[in-house]
């Protein structure tokens, strides 16, 4: 009897997986990642403008930095990072992209829910967990990187220019 009642609830439970209401749970589960990162895009997106806005030509190593800009900015999903010009209305970032996949998923969930496919809509909700952790994370290193440079480069040219001033005072310049 009791071996029975186990069988009984493991293909209730093979079933209930299947159901509607799993398929629908897990597609929420993957809207919800989306809506939980977005606050931490949209910062990394401020970031990058930020870091654009002040990354120059005139200081020894803003090539590099400006390289790593642009990689933060393609794994965002954003327009490209020497375009000054807004995009245009029928742009998308790519679905692969940080900005581009929440709206890819929440499609490709709806798809993967319409066939009633579970697996491969758990699968997605494991995807998309991992790749916003990976690329947040990339992200927010690139950037921190250059900001720590930006950082660097204005505080040691406040000083460069602190000691091209003339020392007017009569005394001896004990600084560089």
């Amino acid at each position: 009897m009791r071996g029975r009642r186990q069988l009984i609830a493991l293909v209730a439970l093979a079933f209930g997986c299947s159901h509607p209401s799993a398929l629908a749970e897990l597609a929420s589960q993957a809207d919800l990642v989306g809506v939980l990162n977005q606050p931490v895009v949209d910062t990394l997106v401020a970031r990058v403008h930020a870091v654009k806005h002040e990354l120059r030509g005139n200081v020894p190593g803003w090539e590099t930095q400006w390289r790593i800009a642009e990689l933060a900015n393609d794994q965002l999903g954003l327009p490209p990072f020497a375009q000054m010009v807004p995009p245009g209305p029928g742009w998308h970032p790519v679905p692969a992209s940080v900005l581009g996949m929440r709206g890819y998923v929440h499609t490709r969930a709806g798809q993967l829910v319409a066939a009633g496919d579970r697996d491969g809509l758990a699968f997605l909700v494991r995807d998309e967990r991992a790749r916003y952790a990976r690329g947040l994370a990339e992200v927010d290193e690139h950037l921190t990187e250059i900001e720590h440079w930006l950082g660097v480069t204005s505080s040691s040219s406040s000083r460069r220019s602190d000691s091209s001033r003339p020392d007017t005072s009569g005394g001896f310049r004990t600084s560089p």
